[in-house]
C-alpha cells in the first residue's frame, strides 16, 4: 500500500513538472473585422520550453472557425537547447462573418513514445491558443439570454437583451413558451418597450409556480424587436431530483440464498441514470451486514424493478431491518427510507398465503417450478386423451357410414 503511495507521489510530481515545462504565449488573438483592411490575417504563437525538455508535440486546429485557419507549422521537435518553437498560422475570413464573437483554437499537444513491452509514468500535455473574431453587427442585432428566479408561489422568467446594432430599437417584447405539468401549453408575454443602441434590459413576467411540479421544462423565449425575432431555449429546473423505493419483499428464506425485488419510483420527469441502492441489514440494532444492488437507468415518472439476490445463508430465522439510500448520478444521494423483512424456514415459506412472499429462494424455486410442470404435464396429457379418444369415434363414425353405404348399393 505505501508503495503504490509513493508511486502516485512521483507520477502527481512528474505531471506538474511537465506542465510547468511549458508554455504559450500570448494566450490569444483577437481579430476585429470592422477593422481589417484584407482578408487574410498572419499570426504567430510561441511554445516555450522552460525546463529545457526534449519532446514533439503536434499542432492542429479545432472549433467553428477552424475551416478559415491554416497552419503553417504542424508539429514541433524540442531539443533540450531549444528555448521556445515558433507556431506560424494565417487566418482568412468569410465574405461574410458572422455578426458577434466566433471563435477557433489552435491546440499544441504532446506526443508521448513508449516502448513495446514497457510501463512507464507518463503524462500528455495539452495547450490551447484561442482565436477570437469580432465581426460586424448589422443595423438591427439583439443579443438575449434566459434566465428563472423563484419568488414564492410565482417563478419569474427574466429574458435579458441588449442591443449591439448600429441603431435603436423602436419596439421589443419576449413571449415565453412552456409545457406545463399537464403538458398543456402556457404562453406568457412581457410587455413591450424600446431598447436604445448599445442599451441593456430585463424583460420580465411572472407564471404560477402551481402549473409545474418537480422536474426540468423546457422554456422558449421568443424576443421579437422591429419585424425580427431571435429565440433562446433552456430548461427550468423546479425542485430537485427525488426517486422512492415502493415496494421491497417481506419475507426470505433463512440460510440459503434469496431472490428479491426492489421497486424504484423516478419521481423527476426526466430520465436518470446510474441509479442503485446502498442497503445496510440490521437486527436487534446490530449491524450485520450491507450490499449494493445492481444499477439500472429509469424513465421519467416511471417505476423500475431491481431483481437480485441476497445471502441469507449464514442468518438465521427472524425480524431484520433494511436501511436503504438511493444514490444516482454517481454522486447524488436520497433520504435513508426503512423496510422491515422476516427470515422464515422453508417450510414456513411455502406455507404462506398466496402473494405474501413474490419472490423466493434457490429452494423454494424448484418446487415452485415442479408444480408448474406437473400442471402442465396434466393439462397436456388430458387434452391428448380427449383429442385421442374424439379421433376415433370419428372414425368408428366414419367406418360405420361407409359400411351402411355399401350394404345399400349390394341390395
Amino acid at each position: 500500500m505505501k508503495l503504490k503511495i509513493i508511486v502516485w507521489l512521483l507520477a502527481l510530481l512528474l505531471i506538474v513538472n511537465v506542465v510547468l515545462a511549458l508554455g504559450i504565449r500570448p494566450v490569444k488573438t483577437m481579430i476585429i473585422s470592422d477593422d481589417l483592411k484584407t482578408e487574410t490575417v498572419e499570426g504567430k504563437l510561441w511554445v516555450v520550453n522552460t525546463d529545457r525538455q526534449e519532446f514533439t508535440a503536434t499542432v492542429s486546429v479545432e472549433g467553428e472557425m477552424a475551416e478559415y485557419v491554416k497552419l503553417n507549422t504542424k508539429e514541433l521537435k524540442f531539443r533540450e537547447d531549444d528555448d521556445a518553437l515558433a507556431v506560424d498560422f494565417s487566418v482568412t475570413l468569410p465574405e461574410e462573418v458572422p455578426p458577434g464573437t466566433s471563435t477557433a483554437d489552435i491546440i499544441i499537444q504532446q506526443t508521448m513514445d513508449v516502448p513495446d513491452g514497457e510501463t512507464v509514468i507518463s503524462s500528455q500535455i495539452v495547450l490551447k491558443h484561442k482565436i477570437i473574431i469580432e465581426g460586424p453587427y448589422p443595423d438591427k442585432y439583439v443579443v438575449a439570454s434566459l434566465n428563472f428566479f423563484e419568488n414564492k408561489d410565482k417563478i419569474r422568467l427574466v429574458s435579458q437583451v441588449e442591443n449591439r446594432g448600429k441603431t435603436d430599437i423602436g419596439k421589443i417584447k419576449t413571449k415565453f413558451y412552456v409545457n406545463d405539468k399537464q403538458q398543456k401549453q402556457q404562453v406568457v408575454e412581457t410587455a413591450e418597450t424600446d431598447l436604445k443602441q448599445k442599451e441593456n434590459k430585463l424583460l420580465d413576467v411572472q407564471i404560477d409556480k402551481d402549473l409545474f411540479e418537480r422536474g426540468e421544462f423546457e422554456v422558449s423565449a421568443v424576443t421579437t424587436f422591429d419585424g425580427q425575432t431571435t429565440e433562446v431555449i433552456k430548461n427550468l429546473i423546479v425542485g430537485r431530483p427525488d426517486i422512492d423505493i415502493t415496494y421491497f419483499d417481506k419475507f426470505f428464506i433463512a440460510h440459503t440464498i434469496n431472490q428479491y425485488s426492489l421497486d424504484l419510483l423516478n419521481q423527476w420527469n426526466k430520465e436518470i441514470k446510474n441509479v442503485f441502492v446502498d442497503v445496510e441489514v440490521t437486527k436487534n440494532d446490530q449491524k450485520i451486514d450491507e450490499f449494493r444492488t445492481k444499477s439500472v437507468d429509469i424513465d421519467g415518472l416511471m417505476t423500475e424493478r431491481i431483481r437480485d439476490y441476497f445471502d441469507a445463508k449464514e442468518k438465521d430465522p427472524g425480524k431484520y431491518t433494511f436501511d436503504m439510500k438511493v444514490s444516482f448520478w454517481n454522486s447524488y444521494d436520497t433520504e435513508t427510507k426503512t423496510f422491515s423483512a422476516e427470515l422464515i424456514t422453508e417450510d414456513e415459506y411455502q406455507s404462506l398465503p398466496t402473494g405474501a412472499a413474490i419472490t423466493g429462494s434457490f429452494g423454494a424455486v424448484p418446487t415452485i417450478l415442479l408444480v408448474v410442470v406437473m400442471s402442465v404435464i396434466a393439462s397436456g396429457s388430458a387434452f391428448y386423451f380427449f383429442w385421442r379418444r374424439n379421433t376415433r369415434n370419428n372414425k368408428t363414425e366414419i367406418r360405420k357410414g361407409m359400411h351402411d353405404n355399401q350394404e345399400l348399393r349390394l341390395k
